[in-house]
């Protein structure tokens, strides 16, 4: 029995046909789903409510926030206005007097009155008005310096005058609609920021008081903004049991709670705690907002939240089951076609592999995926071993190249120094011709004592130096050389005789064909991008204009010599770089020529 089971699922995951095995994958696929939309339906309704509360604490701590900045704003108006000299001058100076021109035109007044009209934005901030005591009427000719300053009597019977008139100790006062005079909600503003304004000198009958009016309008389309349910509702109440504004005046009547039992029966302010008001079930939380009476509370009935979850779970469940029939509907199409092409690959692969039919091994599936997959393999080693046969052949060939260049160069460079050592030893130099063979023992030993195709620039710059040391020897220390490479780039790599090819080029087709026989080789070299770039400058006799275009292409010829040492430098470096890099010459007769070698930036390292 154990191996029947066995046998029914081998075949199902390995021989059965691709379109069967689809088939029945997507009817097991289903029930499942199913049974866990059923299971994880009351769980999302929960995640929902959670998620929903946790976002309105959130969004209740912003608009808190936001508000504390309005109040913010409105004590730092109220700071500018009363830190301002010109304002002590004017409350506090003789009974009835008429501003002289010197006062009403002063530098205080004037600033005074610009930091006034500066606070008012017409938005939030839409009046200031500065209400003085009987006997202290201001008679200004500036109609803009009267229309600041009011008589107190013009509101003695306001709601907010009363109060400071019975609590002498109430200095400031955050004063909802109903505080104010018709007269000033019409023409001021809704809401109103008042401080009374004294000294110690004054009688309490002579208090003056500074008015800040704004717009309840803009504190309500704050907390609009963040209303993120139909029926929720967001209001203001201050100490005294009044509501300054509400998303929504009729809700906020309907689940107001007094001042002082706010935080009694809601746990914590950072924390939303389920309510009872008028035997329905709300969520509420409330913040207080910092210098003020005030505190913002934000109510959210629970049918609302609950309602709101499962509209969306329905909503995705019905999204969920016509995706899933649409799915299935073309997942059946598409593996039948599927089925059919992988079978038309497989029986196009035994073709061209000479299997037909495939002969599988004990292990390989039966089924079209088994079969391309044991096809695939075949045919991938099979490319692997050709491209590995190419790599190794492409490189072999290439170092081969460059060793073949490179050969040519070294015996040139030879038969050049026998010569000189020749000329020495027939003149009896012997002390010269035995600096000449260590001094060229010293360079064929750096040259030919690594394997390597490449030296660190280092390195190089120190055969460059051997051999122009040789050819002082020769010629009586006629050329000046001069190296100037920092130090940072010495230790990147350069092919071997890179350097040596374009400076003999430059002693004896450029200083010697001078007359003087002198003159002087620059070798610079820096950084760019990637690459490192040199440049190699004589005082030589210049390249003739017919020859500079083609003294890189093999063909070119120049004085009595040819250029196959700068042919092959330049050669080597393009079979080893690639086409972007190698010389480039620049001349003008007469004054000198100057080589431009571009290698890539590349550290060097010893095998």
């Amino acid at each position: 029995m154990k191996k029947k089971k066995h046998s029914v699922l081998y075949y199902f995951l390995h021989d059965m046909k691709f379109k069967h095995k689809l088939l029945i994958t997507y009817l097991l696929v289903l029930i499942p789903t199913f049974v866990a939309f059923l299971f994880l339906y009351g769980k999302l309704s929960r995640v929902i409510t959670i998620n929903t509360i946790e976002s309105e604490q959130a969004l209740v701590s912003q608009t808190a926030n936001t508000l504390e900045g309005y109040v913010n704003q409105l004590n730092l108006a109220m700071d500018t206005i009363t830190s301002n000299p010109y304002l002590s001058e004017t409350v506090y100076a003789a009974d009835n007097y008429r501003l002289p021109d010197s006062i009403e035109n002063s530098s205080d007044a004037l600033r005074f009155f610009a930091d006034i009209n500066s606070l008012i934005d017409h938005e939030f901030i839409t009046d200031v008005k500065i209400y003085l005591p009987e006997g202290r009427k201001i008679h200004s000719a500036n109609p803009a310096f009267s229309g600041t300053f009011i008589p107190v009597d013009s509101v003695t019977g306001s709601y907010w005058h009363g109060i400071f008139a019975g609590s002498p100790n109430t200095v400031a006062l955050l004063c909802p609609g109903f505080y104010l005079t018709n007269a000033e909600i019409q023409n001021q503003g809704s809401l109103a920021y008042i401080k009374k304004f004294t000294n110690i000198t004054n009688s309490p009958e002579e208090c003056s008081y500074i008015a800040i009016y704004f717009s309840a309008d803009y504190l309500k389309s704050t907390l609009q903004q963040s209303l993120t349910n139909i029926d929720s509702v967001y209001y203001l109440v201050n100490s005294r049991n009044n509501i300054v504004t509400a998303t929504d005046a009729a809700l906020a009547g309907t689940y107001s709670m007094r001042y002082e039992m706010i935080p009694e029966t809601i746990d914590t302010s950072r924390q939303f705690t389920t309510v009872k008001i008028l035997e329905e079930s709300l969520y509420i939380g409330y913040r207080d907002i910092s210098n003020t009476d005030w505190r913002l509370v934000s109510v959210i009935p629970a049918d609302g939240i609950l309602s709101e979850g499962q509209t969306i779970l329905v909503n995705t469940v019905s999204l969920y089951l016509v995706f899933v029939i649409l799915t299935c509907i073309i997942a059946l199409l598409i593996s039948g076609n599927m089925a059919r092409r992988l079978s038309l690959v497989v029986k196009k692969m035994n073709q061209y592999s000479g299997k037909t039919p495939v002969k599988f091994e004990n292990h390989t599936d039966r089924d079209e995926i088994g079969q391309l997959v044991y096809n695939y393999n075949g045919m991938v080693d099979r490319i692997n071993g050709l491209i590995n046969e190419q790599t190794e052949t492409a490189e072999k060939l290439k170092v081969s190249e460059v060793r073949a260049l490179q050969a040519q160069i070294n015996p040139h460079f030879l038969y050049n120094m026998l010569d000189m050592i020749n000329w020495l030893a027939q003149d009896g130099k012997q002390r010269e011709v035995s600096i000449a063979v260590q001094t060229l023992s010293k360079f064929y030993k750096l040259t030919l004592s690594k394997k390597n195709i490449t030296i660190s620039i280092g390195e190089e710059l120190r055969h460059v130096e051997l051999y122009v040391k040789l050819q002082n020897m020769r010629y009586e220390n006629n050329i000046a050389f001069i190296i100037d490479v920092p130090d940072e780039i010495l230790d990147y790599e350069i092919p071997k005789l890179v350097l040596q090819p374009v400076v003999e080029n430059a002693i004896l087709h450029g200083i010697f064909e001078k007359e003087t026989k002198e003159g002087t080789i620059v070798i610079m070299a820096w950084a760019e991008e990637s690459d490192i770039l040199f440049v190699i400058s004589d005082t030589g006799v210049g390249i003739p204009p017919d020859i500079l275009p083609v003294i890189l292409d093999g063909k070119g010829t120049h004085g009595t010599g040819s250029n196959i040492g700068i042919y092959n430098t330049h050669l080597r470096l393009q079979l080893l770089y690639g086409k972007n890099y190698g010389l480039h010459y620049e001349s003008v007769r007469g004054q000198g020529t100057e080589v431009h070698i571009r290698i890539p930036a590349t550290l060097h390292t010893v095998l």
